[in-house]
């Protein structure tokens, strides 16, 4: 078995140090494809069984901590917290800008922190195993990993590297939905129009030529835009390819019976792009989604203003996209390209999800790797968990006397804005359990999400036509880089041209003849290498 690096193909987003120093005194399903190897560290540890508790924990020590974030962990009470009950001091560097450079220079001098918060990345991690500790011979010291590894899989899969062990532990954080974006409708404008929701694409259409000329904003302006999108977020349009009855992944990867695919070259695509297009040459979409890039810009045109412009639109949160005119929308299901498709779909995720594949690394030049070891405990424990990302106990979140815990209403602001001036919220390890989270209330805003996350629920993919998580070699890493860069570059360009000025039909095999030139067999070759070598180990 070759050894492989960690590449997120599912999970959101890869993160990316003052003077050096020395040592102080990511849904997926299947089963876990190395257990076997902490089952055997666990009995070479049997006669330590217990050593956590012998550990002399009397003279305090510091561990030192880099970690990418604005903010000042000393402080966030939350740390002062694991500080006292650990008897440790913290000594942070905590870099706001430059961090890609400063980690470059601390990995090449040797000079390492005792542990890494998010930032480095598996490729960083392959590259240098000798930096690092393998943290298999310390999980005794750390009950909630191994409760996290064997509640999660997927968390001892992504942290470990071949023959050198677990090099890296995870972010799970919990209360994510399953679906990456949602499709919403100005249900207002409907009802002003006698309208029905639509349930297919041709009724979708009859419904946009509605919005565009009887005037439903009732502003007397003829300045609605039926359908609107953000070019760079998500796939917004592309997830109608699930009306035809097949769904992706966010690298645009499909899965046949065991067979990867690429979504731009099926007859699926061709179909939504060529409605697009019917869409766009009626005036129905918004002429400037494929050049308006700043999502900002871009969301407020949906958001803003004195009356709602934007019939119908996609993205992460109703609340997210539409703004102050959120009432006025519902979340609509996947729609069928006609009645002769039984079971339409909505492109999801895994149900196991990690935030961030490496989110806390030990390294040797860590002198106290036990006492280490015993703190990255009290990081993926029940009382750092929701503090980590939402913001410090009592203020943010708190725990009831009967176990239960509340993720509290923002004073000012959404979740989003407190939690980002509050906590490291991505930048940092934590575990939200499975059981945390049915004993956690959630602040409107989050419960909003999963609820518009539930309209998706009977149209999910079965499990085995999502693609799963899997790892890379480093070689393989690098041409997939190179071939997607370019592939998808191009992609993209033909997308919005024949969505603007039609002509998929006649232009489609030599589209295919130039993804062929551009390297795509060996891209989906590299994609089917790994997903099969994840069902070996899962099996």
């Amino acid at each position: 078995m070759k050894k492989k690096c960690m590449v997120a193909l599912l999970a959101a987003a890869a993160l990316t140090v003052s003077g050096l120093w020395g040592c102080g005194s990511v849904q997926d399903s299947g089963k876990d494809p190395v257990s076997e190897s902490v089952a055997e560290a666990g009995t070479e540890q049997e006669n330590q069984a217990g050593e956590s508790s012998a550990v002399d924990t009397s003279e305090k020590v510091e561990l030192r901590i880099m970690v990418q974030t604005p903010l000042d962990p000393d402080t966030l009470p939350m740390f002062k917290q694991i500080e006292e009950k650990c008897n440790v001091d913290f000594v942070w560097d905590a870099v706001e800008s430059g961090y890609s450079e400063k980690k470059a220079v601390v990995l090449a001098s040797n000079d390492l922190p005792d542990i890494f918060f998010a930032g480095l990345t598996s490729d960083d991690i392959v590259a240098n195993p000798d930096l690092f500790v393998d943290m298999t011979t310390l999980l005794d010291y750390a009950p909630n990993v191994k409760s996290m590894f064997e509640e999660v899989p997927l968390t001892q899969y992504v942290s470990t590297y071949g023959e050198n062990g677990i090099l890296s532990l995870p972010q799970v954080t919990g209360f994510n939905p399953r679906s990456w974006e949602v499709m919403m409708i100005n249900k207002t404008w409907l009802d002003k129009l006698g309208l029905e929701v639509p349930s297919t694409l041709g009724e979708l259409e009859e419904v946009l030529k509605a919005f565009k000329e009887k005037d439903p904003n009732g502003n007397g302006k003829a300045d609605e835009i039926p359908m609107d999108w953000p070019c760079e977020y998500g796939h917004g349009p592309y997830c109608l390819t699930g009306a035809f009855g097949l769904a992706d992944d966010k690298n645009k990867i499909i899965l046949k019976d065991g067979v990867v695919d690429f979504l731009y070259i099926t007859e699926e695509y061709k179909n939504v792009t060529a409605y697009l297009h019917k869409l766009y040459s009626q005036g129905l979409i918004n002429p400037e989604v494929f050049t308006t890039t700043d999502y900002s810009v871009a969301n407020a045109l949906s958001s803003e203003g004195d009356a709602a412009r934007v019939g119908f639109t996609f993205g992460w949160s109703v609340e997210s996209r539409t703004g102050k005119f959120t009432d006025e929308y519902i979340v609509l299901p996947q729609l069928k390209a006609d009645d002769s498709i039984e079971n339409p779909l909505w492109a999801c995720g895994p149900k196991e999800r990690i935030n961030i594949e490496v989110a806390c690394v030990l390294s040797k030049s860590c002198q106290n790797p036990e006492r280490a070891m015993m703190v990255i405990n009290e990081f993926y424990g029940e009382d750092f968990a929701l503090q980590e990302y939402y913001g410090s106990s009592p203020e943010f979140v708190e725990k009831q006397p009967d176990g239960s815990w509340i993720i509290k209403e923002p004073v000012n602001g959404t979740i989003e804005e407190q939690k980002l001036k509050n906590a490291l919220v991505n930048r940092g390890p934590c575990y939200t359990s499975p059981d945390l989270e049915s004993r956690t209330t959630l602040p409107k805003e989050l419960q909003a999400r999963l609820d518009q996350d539930n309209v998706y629920a009977d149209q999910r993919p079965e499990d085995n036509q999502i693609f799963p998580t899997v790892k890379f070699d480093n070689e393989e890493t690098e041409e997939l880089t190179y071939l997607k860069t370019d592939i998808d570059k191009y992609v993209d360009q033909k997308s919005a041209e024949w969505v603007v000025n039609g002509g998929i039909e006649e232009e489609w095999d030599s589209y295919l003849e130039q993804l062929q030139k551009m390297g795509l067999d060996r891209m989906r070759e590299i994609y089917q290498e790994a997903y099969n070598e994840r069902m070996e180990e899962s099996n």
